[in-house]
């Protein structure tokens, strides 16, 4: 993970980068020289938000860029980085619309690049100045590029032990304590559902944890589904469902980056970061379909199908996470396909035991541009979960309403009446669009931060 597309002291060299309300643009093009007018028209320039321009002098040399903006869209900004020279810039904002940092967060996005595994790498050397007011835009991005960078290695390097070194990396850089649980040691403590997943793997299941944080502080608990790779077990994946499963994990990432940002931003919360990673492999000893697990909570799952994997070992988090009694848990999950089928792949659904936290994060996700939407857990739908032979099957016995049957799931899990959010997402963009290339993704830990900082930072 690096980034360097911000410096922080102005340069008298730097190119001047005029934005320019899309309302406001052939208003603002009338006002200007000709030669301007001429250099503009000259590149067949249409305004559209996003769109830029370039301005020479008599010479030839550079002189400005523009930038037309969206003032209601923060990734209007986020295609510079592939339209205008490498070079350093400043805003000139004669209107005064960008006075948000989620467009300099827009731009910062639009920078991203992974290159771990090209040959010849041709990076960014695009840099704007960044005024002070906006350095949290610096610890959001590196919190997003970790993600993004954790969920686009293939699984080879980010299996199971891996995902742990990520974890023990944070834990070092902030002062927190790590600790993990591995293999048969899972079944000894009791976790018989991260073990059962994870063991035809040759790559040893583990239950990470990171604690961060003063004690007296709110305590908050996230669970991230750590699944390394996902053939879906002896009921097997098909080639092409199975040729994105190196982003299973993509819900332990969104745990990273959001407790990263977190700690770097020091959010007076105690943070306790749990992480069930596996790799849902095919061997000799792989579980089964009807095969009866007892859970660390002491109840029985009924196996209906083994491509269930992630709410297994997700139930046993949950639990550990409840026993430490905080005052909220979050769970994120790249765990139905029918929750992309309901909310799309741009959109991170969301599931929620509680009306305050749910209004508080819907009113969080608006401000700060990160989709989300609420889906209900129908209790009537619980009955899909029944089993005749244990307390509960892991997949619903109707080919309906996947994702509500797979958080009614969860929640049998998250014991008493602790406040409990679980994310449903996708955890990667499937088309190229702004600021969001073809790849992993950040999802929901914006709007989760924003949720947080508002509801415990003190000013």
């Amino acid at each position: 993970m690096a980034f360097s597309c911000f410096y922080k002291t102005l340069k008298k060299e730097a190119v001047n980068l005029i934005v320019i309300p899309l309302e406001k643009y052939a208003d603002w093009l009338n006002q200007q020289d000709q030669s301007i007018q001429n250099c503009i028209n000259a590149q067949k320039f249409k305004a559209a938000a996003g769109k830029t321009a370039l301005l020479f002098k008599s010479d030839g040399v550079l002189s400005a860029a523009l930038v037309v903006m969206d003032i209601n869209d923060m990734w209007s900004m986020a295609s510079i980085c592939q339209s205008i020279p490498h070079e350093d810039y400043q805003i000139v904002d004669p209107f005064g619309v960008v006075e948000s940092e989620l467009f300099y967060l827009g731009f910062g996005l639009g920078c991203y690049q992974f290159l771990s595994y090209k040959s010849q790498r041709k990076s960014n050397s695009i840099k704007l100045y960044l005024p002070k007011k906006f350095a949290e835009v610096e610890k959001m991005l590196k919190a997003i590029y970790l993600v993004r960078d954790v969920i686009n290695t293939p699984a080879e390097d980010m299996g199971p032990e891996e995902i742990a070194h990520q974890v023990q990396k944070l834990a070092q850089t902030f002062s927190a304590s790590f600790s993990e649980i591995v293999g048969d040691a899972l079944v000894e403590r009791g976790y018989r559902g991260i073990h059962t997943v994870g063991r035809a793997s040759i790559r040893s299941p583990r239950l990470i944890r990171l604690d961060w944080g003063n004690k007296t502080h709110p305590h908050i608990v996230l669970v991230g589904k750590g699944v390394a790779f996902d053939t879906g077990g002896l009921d097997i994946k098909t080639a092409g469902s199975m040729l994105l499963m190196h982003k299973d994990m993509g819900g332990a990432a969104q745990v990273l980056g959001l407790a990263r940002l977190i700690m770097d931003s020091q959010l007076p919360i105690r943070l306790t970061v749990l992480i069930p990673a596996v790799e849902n492999a095919i061997s000799g000893n792989a579980y089964r379909p009807s095969d009866v697990i007892k859970m660390y909570n002491g109840s029985t799952v009924e196996i209906t199908n083994t491509d269930a994997e992630g709410r297994v070992i997700l139930a046993d988090a949950l639990t550990e996470g409840s026993r430490l009694k905080p005052d909220l848990i979050m769970d994120f999950a790249t765990l139905t396909g029918a929750a992309r089928v309901a909310v799309g792949t741009e959109i991170a659904a969301f599931f929620a035991n509680n009306e305050m936290w749910a209004a508080k994060l819907t009113k969080a996700a608006n401000k700060v541009q990160d989709p989300v939407w609420r889906l209900p857990l129908y209790q009537p739908y619980k009955k899909l979960l029944d089993s005749k032979v244990a307390d509960i099957q892991n997949c619903a016995s109707a080919p309906y309403a996947g994702s509500i049957s797979a958080a009614l799931f969860l929640e049998s899990f998250v014991e008493g009446d602790i406040p409990w959010l679980h994310f449903d997402l996708m955890a990667w963009n499937i088309t190229h669009m702004p600021g969001r290339p073809v790849g992993g993704e950040a999802m929901g830990i914006r709007a989760v931060y924003e949720m947080l900082k508002a509801q415990y930072q003190q000013d």
